[in-house]
């Protein structure tokens, strides 16, 4: 044991109520600025919109000194390394090259502006376009699963599926609703062959087999670009049962009432008007638009588990229809 000591300010590192203290010691920093701060722990984060960037900058470094003195005032610190403190300005690809960097200072310390930055695991780069962390999601993936190849004699099929689930799914999942819409479609093929290696590799299937819709049924997977669409129903069943962030409530808005528990509803979230192909990726429109397409039964779930299996169940069937419609629009194109 060690000896007892007097702790005047500040949390002791390690300790069980540090997190919690710690967040109830800086609880009142986002009075000190104007600016919308974002608080996860000890990474914290000023935003600032404006469409011209001479009013980001003053802004920006005005909000950023007062945050220092706050600091100051209570005893705490900014660590100003290059891996530490960071400034990006996000915008359009258009508008991107022909806009200067920011000056950010704070007592003739220069803050620099990168391009890409890492917020908590997601890679943000200055244009949203998600190149960065789908590069950084595949190299995760194919690195687990070379892994996971080196091991496969000692494996067996249950184990592989299960080590898959539990090592490499979540790299497809972690903050897919911010990097995967605005991938090109170069870069969403790549994710899926990322999955159809995993594929290969539970089922013990040769490199050069060619992944059906049998084997995703097999194994119980969905596509990616399903799996996605999962997990944004997700966020609306959680959102209709009041167990979403409380930022979620300021994205969404219910376009008729309801009453999720009986069979007779038909929930709706109101869909925005969004005209560019940024605002048609943006989470309020695309989180919508899957909601409303899902039938009353899917909604009705009685838990997020059950919700889930229905959801992939849904998603399945509809595989099933569209290959059975094509079948039988080939046979009559051949009679024909």
């Amino acid at each position: 044991m060690s000896t007892t000591g007097e702790l005047r300010c500040g949390v002791p590192q390690g300790s069980i109520l540090g997190p919690l203290l710690f967040l109830l010691y800086v609880n009142d920093m986002k009075q000190a600025i104007a600016s919308d701060l974002l608080l996860y722990a000890d990474d914290s984060c000023i935003l600032y919109q404006h469409k011209e960037i001479n009013v980001i900058e003053s802004k920006l470094n005005e909000d950023f000194s007062k945050l220092c003195d706050w600091f100051v005032d209570n005893k705490l610190s900014i660590h100003f390394g290059e891996d530490k403190t960071k400034s990006i300005l996000f915008s359009s690809k258009k508008k991107a090259k022909f806009l200067r960097k920011l000056n950010m200072k704070y007592n003739n310390k220069e803050i620099k502006q990168y391009s890409n930055v890492c917020y908590l695991g997601c890679i943000l780069n200055e244009t949203l376009s998600g190149e960065s962390m789908a590069i950084k999601v595949i190299g995760k993936i194919n690195s687990r699963l070379r892994f996971l190849y080196r091991n496969k004699d000692v494996l067996s099929l249950k184990l592989k599926r299960m080590l898959c689930n539990a090592s490499i799914q979540p790299h497809f999942d972690y903050a897919s609703t911010v990097w995967y819409p605005n991938l090109t479609m170069r870069l969403k093929k790549k994710i899926q062959r990322a999955q159809n290696k995993c594929i290969r590799f539970c089922l013990q299937l040769d490199t050069r087999t060619s992944i059906e819709n049998k084997h995703f049924k097999k194994i119980n997977w969905l596509k990616t670009p399903d799996r996605f669409k999962q997990i944004l129903n997700c966020s609306a069943f959680y959102f209709f049962h009041k167990s979403c962030p409380a930022f979620m409530n300021e994205i969404f808005d219910i376009a008729q009432k309801c009453n999720i528990s009986t069979r007779q509803s038909y929930c709706r979230l109101r869909q925005p008007l969004r005209k560019t192909n940024s605002g048609q990726n943006a989470l309020s429109f695309l989180e919508s638009g899957e909601w409303n397409k899902l039938p009353s039964s899917v909604k009705q779930a009685a838990n997020i588990n059950t919700f889930k299996h229905k959801v992939k169940e849904h998603f399945f069937n509809q595989i099933e229809n569209l290959s059975f419609d094509n079948y039988f629009y080939f046979l009559f194109f051949f009679i024909d």
